[in-house]
């Protein structure tokens, strides 16, 4: 796939390719930022200027990309439609699992999907798949020394960390004032945004590391944190990591689906 251009369907039964071409156009608009050129369409979606034109043309008549006559496109209010349907009937939850083994099976690493409430709490946690068990269960667990944990740390504010935090590092055995309190989490958040995602050693399960991701929600908050989970010697934490790639191009595509923004997903 080229750099900056839709991702094209996955394998599986023969379908209509005008379709997935123009699948891939809509969602070129989507990328944004605001109203996008045709030409930029056509390189997102990996097609000549003239082919995007026609598709547009047709999207124009029935009101899925609407034009603002100076070669501009945005997303039309008849597709408005269907996405506020589609939101009502689609369960995002279902999305994400399903979306969780399919990661798992793809690297053969367990993968988690995590929610914060209070703190963090494992929702799903599918097991690897290359016989390789470990004791991870649902249910809340630290946010500390937890990669998803550190996720929630990262974007979420400091008035809903710092007591998590704090609870944490006393039941540790420590009492941190506020101001160490605030600098273990300025330390996370420091450095889970420079990677864009969270390399966390499990002190649940020993030898194992975590790598996690955010999926953004529509209002641009962290809705699930991604998280992907091996014995040190067979997980690469490097971005350019085949491991690392495909959990974040999940979050992405995850985020996407969920109508974040097109900043937290795009590019």
């Amino acid at each position: 796939m080229k750099a900056g251009t839709v991702p094209a369907p996955g394998p599986g039964p023969r379908g209509i390719q005008s379709l997935e071409i123009g699948y891939r156009i809509l969602v070129a608009i989507q990328m944004g930022p605001g109203a996008v050129a045709l030409k930029d369409i056509a390189a997102r979606a990996d097609i000549t200027a003239s082919a995007a034109h026609n598709y547009l043309a047709s999207f124009v008549r029935v009101g899925m990309v609407k034009s603002d006559g100076r070669g501009l496109y945005r997303l039309g209010p008849s597709l408005a439609a269907l996405g506020m349907t589609a939101a009502r009937d689609v369960d995002h939850f279902e999305l994400v699992r399903e979306a969780a083994v399919a990661l798992s099976e793809e690297t053969g690493l367990g993968v988690a999907v995590v929610i914060w409430s209070n703190g963090p709490v494992i929702l799903v946690n599918q097991s690897a798949v290359r016989g390789r068990v470990f004791e991870l269960r649902n249910g809340p667990v630290e946010m500390l020394h937890t990669a998803a944990g550190h996720v929630f740390a990262a974007y979420l504010s400091a008035d809903a960390v710092l007591p998590v935090l704090e609870r944490e590092l006393e039941a540790d055995g420590l009492a941190p004032t506020a101001q160490e309190a605030e600098a273990r989490l300025t330390a996370i958040r420091e450095a889970v945004l420079q990677r864009g995602y969270s390399v966390v050693e499990l002190r649940a399960l020993p030898t194992y590391l975590a790598v996690s991701v955010p999926i953004w929600n529509v209002h641009g908050g962290v809705a699930y944190g991604l998280t992907i989970t091996s014995p040190m010697a067979l997980l690469d934490t490097s971005e350019d990591s085949a491991q690392v790639r495909a959990l974040r191009e999940k979050g992405r595509a995850l985020s996407r689906l969920l109508g974040a923004p097109a900043s937290l997903w795009a590019g």
